[in-house]
């Protein structure tokens, strides 16, 4: 019965649907900070996007080139002009901080202006938040949590289930409703440089198990999950938001990788993100996975069974932008069985995209039979997410009770303990952990961007300083750039002898793997060294160092739990 009256509702509200308006509704538009441009109110009054990714992201983005997501070799291909009130910033200053109440008031005028626009379609806000330096909301206390495989080091299912129950606790009253997690991808390479600890692990097994969990934590605080990236990034050697990686295995060889999406389509899977990347043996067109409709409509669609909804990844990514120009790109993800398109640009690029849809339907390069089946899949998953309820708290937040879910003990907790149990001794080869407090040490912390970004009282720049002054009195210490320059070495070099011991952090980012030939260099000039980082593989974890704590994460809490492995404390 709540099918019929599902698809009678779905029925009678595309009936009266432009056809501008189920375009939109095949849209995800991006937008950063609490800065209610003009131009954002009148994208989702003429665009009528299904939903806003939305967040803060230490780098800014802008109108133009965005080099934390398009390399520059492809800018190009998304760099307009600015116009009207089209955002044009200086990318690399810090977003204004806000409250939780503010940000809170600032998602509810965005989603009040679709309600007022086209058919009142409750549009969605998704994000990302999968752990470690991924996470869109820096403001307002909240907590960050271990990567995904840090969670897996906790050998403790339960684990990916508690963040998960956390995350959606402390982002929903703030009115985040769709997230792009959890990731299935099977790390089979140690050499991957997209995937890595985001992956749950290197096996199948393991992602599955620690995935249902994620999955059913999630849906106990109403949040859509998005599993990603179909078919399996896992075996990539390079990046996708660099280049148009090619991932050379046969469906057969894909299996490990295709596991995971299998088990959790049969839990019931609301949505799943597609790769940006080749897989010649699957489909011999050359297409990405995102384009490709051997892989979207024949393989997940069908073979698969999946009923729900396909969203691209961020279509202006370089995977895309090396061979496509995007409102091409646009039209063959749809084509080839995407429902939603991921549009993170925030420049000019979309009043291109838009017209281009729209001509497409009209000269039938894009069947409206297809835009209608992604509109019917959107719907139908928000339906079933109660969007669409009376009163229904996916409409608009209480102000008031923003701050209620960070703020939850509970969540708390629950933070600490997944920094405690991720954090691990890698190696002890000069056995000098746990160091005695009355050693002189060094610290040598990076500048991160997750602490630059937040700048508070409880995460800063000096953060991982702070946790082991609380453990001993004679630690000093230098910051550093996060890639290490020559002016970081000479100010080193000059309190070098100050120390007994060097800790030093080489964390991992994909805009820096630049850290090993410094912290080589800095453990070969004799001193017992101490290399802390957020990931056990080989882009920040060399055989030439002896000592290595690896904490999965780069939160307050993974450090403090770092600061107790180096001296003993126990949790």
């Amino acid at each position: 019965m709540e099918d019929i009256a599902k698809n009678k509702f779905i029925d009678q509200l595309m009936g009266e649907m432009t056809l501008e308006e189920k375009i939109g509704q095949c849209l995800v538009l991006g937008y950063t900070g609490t800065v209610i441009t003009p131009e954002i109110l009148w994208r989702i009054k003429n665009y009528h996007p299904a939903g806003i990714r939305a967040g803060f992201y230490w780098r800014m983005r802008t109108a133009k080139h965005d080099p934390g997501c398009t390399p520059p070799e492809f800018a190009h291909m998304t760099e307009r002009t600015a116009f009207g009130t089209i955002k044009d910033y200086i990318p690399g200053y810090p977003i204004p901080h806000c409250t939780n109440e503010e940000f809170c008031t600032f998602l509810n005028r965005l989603k009040q202006e679709a309600l007022s626009s086209g058919k009142n379609i409750p549009m969605h806000i998704t994000f990302d938040f999968e752990g470690d330096q991924s996470g869109d909301y820096y403001r307002g206390g909240a907590h960050h949590f271990p990567s995904c495989m840090g969670l897996a080091q906790s050998k403790d299912p339960k684990m990916a289930y508690d963040v998960a129950w956390a995350i959606g606790t402390q982002l929903a009253p703030l009115g985040f409703s769709w997230i792009h997690s959890p990731v299935l991808d099977v790390n089979t390479n140690p050499m991957n440089p997209e995937i890595g600890v985001r992956s749950y692990g290197e096996d199948a097994e393991t992602v599955i198990k620690y995935a249902l969990e994620s999955l059913r934590g999630f849906q106990d605080t109403g949040i859509i999950t998005t599993g990603k990236h179909f078919p399996g990034r896992g075996a990539s050697t390079s990046d996708a938001h660099a280049g148009l990686p090619v991932i050379n295995l046969s469906l057969s060889e894909l299996k490990e990788h295709l596991q995971p999406y299998q088990q959790l389509i049969d839990a019931g899977l609301p949505s799943i993100m597609t790769a940006h990347s080749v897989y010649p043996k699957i489909d011999a067109s050359g297409l990405p996975a995102t384009l490709s409709k051997t892989i979207l409509t024949d393989l997940l669609k069908g073979d698969m069974g999946f009923k729900n909804v396909i969203t691209t990844d961020e279509m202006s990514m370089g995977g895309i932008l090396a061979k496509f120009e995007l409102a091409d790109a646009c039209i063959q993800a749809l084509n080839a069985g995407a429902d939603l398109l991921l549009m993170r640009d925030e420049g000019a690029i979309i009043h291109e995209v838009f017209p281009a849809l729209v001509d497409a339907v009209k000269n039938k390069k894009l069947p409206l039979s297809r835009i209608e089946d992604a509109n019917r899949r959107v719907l139908s998953v928000k339906y079933d997410y109660g969007f669409f309820k009376e009163n229904s708290s996916y409409l608009l937040k209480d102000e008031s009770k923003a701050s209620d879910g960070i703020n939850h003990p509970k969540v708390h907790q629950i933070c600490q303990d997944a920094a405690n149990k991720a954090a691990t001794i890698l190696r002890d080869e000069d056995s000098i952990l746990p160091l005695n407090v009355n050693a002189k040490v060094l610290l040598i912390e990076q500048v991160n961007p997750m602490h630059a970004n937040i700048n508070t009282q409880h995460c800063h720049p000096s953060i991982f300083w702070e946790k082991l002054l609380e453990h001993s009195e004679n630690v000093g210490s230098i910051e550093t750039h996060m890639v290490y320059s020559d002016e970081d070495k000479q100010r080193i070099l000059a309190r070098y002898d100050q120390a007994d011991v060097i800790i030093i952090t080489n964390y991992y980012g994909r805009q820096h793997l630049k850290g090993n030939s410094f912290v080589k260099e800095v453990a070969s000039w004799g001193k017992p060294t101490i290399v802390v980082t957020n990931s056990p593989y080989p882009f920040t974890v060399m055989p030439e160092y002896n000592n290595v704590i690896v904490t999965y994460g780069c939160s307050t809490e993974s450090l403090k739990a770092a600061s107790m492995l180096i001296y003993g404390v126990k949790s």
